[in-house]
């Protein structure tokens, strides 16, 4: 994929850079969110957190999409200017609730398992005697 910056824009009041990039994929499908993301994070040399991605466009037939994205100075100044993506959240907070639970779940595991060759130790010891 080659990139091309068309046009660059400060915008001082929201503390953000907005870019718009062309993007040659020849001969690919249209890329994903994550790989312009990554694409415009090594062009800017800017941290792929502080970077929104605002739209992809393709034209029917053609191997170059057009790409408007938003590049913040801070986290700060990201947070407060982006939409809240609920649906994003919800699916963060459900991985991180799904990964505690697993970790419960194999301390509790992981006693049961110590315990039961000690038990049978005993036993093998009582067998002895």
């Amino acid at each position: 994929m080659s990139t091309k910056i068309i046009s660059e824009t400060k915008q001082e009041l929201l503390k953000r850079t907005e870019v718009k990039l062309e993007l040659d994929h020849a001969k690919k499908p249209t890329p994903k969110t994550e790989e312009v993301l990554k694409e415009v994070a090594a062009i800017t040399k800017k941290d792929e957190k502080l970077i929104s991605i605002i739209q992809i466009t393709n034209k029917f037939g053609s191997n170059i999409a057009e790409v408007i994205a938003n590049i913040y100075d801070n986290e700060d100044a990201k947070t407060a200017a982006e939409r809240i993506n609920k649906k994003k959240l919800l699916e963060e907070e459900r991985k991180a609730v799904y990964e505690a639970k697993k970790a419960e779940q194999e301390t509790k595991e992981k006693p049961a398992e110590e315990e039961a060759p000690k038990e049978e130790t005993k036993t093998e010891e009582e067998a002895k005697e």
